[in-house]
């Protein structure tokens, strides 16, 4: 059986007004002040132009997103090197995420890889800042679509205001590999005039690829469970209803569904990272998106992460919830799902590890199979 995007009836046709902050990024919402045009980026901060910027900082961001009725505004925060960039990184957030977590990695892609990132905030997400006194706000909604389309129109404009990046990397992680997933696939209508293609390598980490799967996870554990049950409830809210009520809306949001569409965008490889004993993604769904990739012929590597580091902080694991959730004090050994916070954890170490690795000329494929084991930090 074939689905088709049906959802997607606007174009996905460059935006044409981009406004920023010029004050770094903070728990709460900043307003953007500056307008910027994708033909005639502007002076912007620091000493340098749009493209570059001598500060260490995140700064946000809003773009218009074509949408039926016209457009919509997408948020989300960006950071950029010193000198100019030729890399591109698109970070994709998960659930109950916003791009405020990705600061630190974003900061990092700028000041230590010379690359330019961007992480935006899906279109219908509903965020309360600083909720928990932390500095983060709390996000609800699995706008994944949404979220697609606002990294494609963020991409294209990237690429348009600065000419220098030759290289888009898109890397998502929990919920955030259902939404780049499916950014990489609409791509397939979204190259640029010369037919190359929008986002040149995806990196899918601990990837939420099977929505169907997903929700009926969380169905089962709605009943003891409210990070289950709020995930049910989000994704019912953007299929339209439940699966019994809306099985296409669910095919069509599930990236393993697309393979023929990711092919036809010309990415040249695809990543897989994912830790074995991970509680809220399971593992099988990096196996069922590789084994569909490898067949499509898309050049693939799969890390399997085994043990994970002795630094690793913590994650959410398949054996913590044995018997209706172990101890409290109960760690294991495995690895599980990792926060995408985190500097530490194993299967992060790992993904980001091969970002930088890739946009250094290291292509994943034909196909590789990787087993990652943190303690020794071997690739057996």
């Amino acid at each position: 059986m074939k689905f088709t995007m049906r959802t997607l009836a606007a174009p996905l046709a460059l935006a044409t007004l981009l406004t920023i902050s010029l004050a770094p990024a903070h728990a709460k919402r900043v307003h953007p002040t500056h307008p910027v045009h994708p033909q005639h980026p502007s002076k912007g901060h620091g000493t340098g132009s749009f493209c570059t910027d001598d500060a260490d900082a995140a700064r946000s961001i809003d773009i218009q997103v074509p949408v039926a009725q016209g457009t919509e505004t997408a948020h989300g925060l960006y950071a950029v090197p010193a000198a100019t960039p030729s890399t591109l990184v698109v970070f994709a957030h998960g659930y109950g995420h916003t791009s405020l977590s990705w600061t630190e990695h974003m900061k990092n892609a700028a000041r230590d890889h010379g690359a330019a990132a961007v992480t935006m905030d899906y279109r219908g997400t509903e965020i309360t800042p600083d909720a928990n006194g932390d500095g983060l706000p709390e996000a609800r909604g699995w706008q994944v679509m949404e979220g697609a389309r606002d990294m494609i129109v963020a991409a294209q404009f990237f690429e348009k205001a600065c000419p220098s990046i030759k290289n888009v990397v898109i890397f998502g992680v929990s919920m955030g590999g259902n939404s780049s997933g499916l950014a990489v696939a609409l791509a397939k209508d979204a190259k640029h005039a010369d037919g190359s293609p929008l986002f040149d390598y995806w990196i899918d980490v601990e990837g939420a690829v099977n929505v169907i799967e997903t929700y009926m996870g969380a169905s089962a554990l709605e009943s003891v469970n409210t990070f289950a049950a709020n995930a049910k409830a989000d994704i019912e809210r953007e299929m339209g209803g439940s699966f019994d009520e809306q099985p296409e809306a669910y095919a069509d949001h599930a990236v393993v569904n697309h393979i023929d569409d990711i092919k036809a965008s010309g990415v040249k490889g695809v990543i897989v990272v994912h830790g074995l004993d991970d509680g809220l993604v399971p593992y099988n769904q990096a196996r069922e998106m590789t084994t569909l990739l490898a067949q499509a012929q898309i050049p693939t590597d799969m890390y399997t992460i085994g043990r994970k580091s002795d630094e690793s902080d913590g994650d959410t694991t398949l054996s913590g919830y044995a018997g209706g959730q172990l101890d409290p004090e109960y760690r294991s050994p495995i690895a599980g799902h990792a926060s995408e916070k985190s500097q530490t954890h194993t299967v992060m170490v790992t993904a980001l590890d091969r970002l930088w690795t890739l946009t250094q000329g290291a292509a994943p494929g034909p196909y590789n199979e990787y087993f990652v084991d943190g303690p020794t930090g071997t690739y057996p």
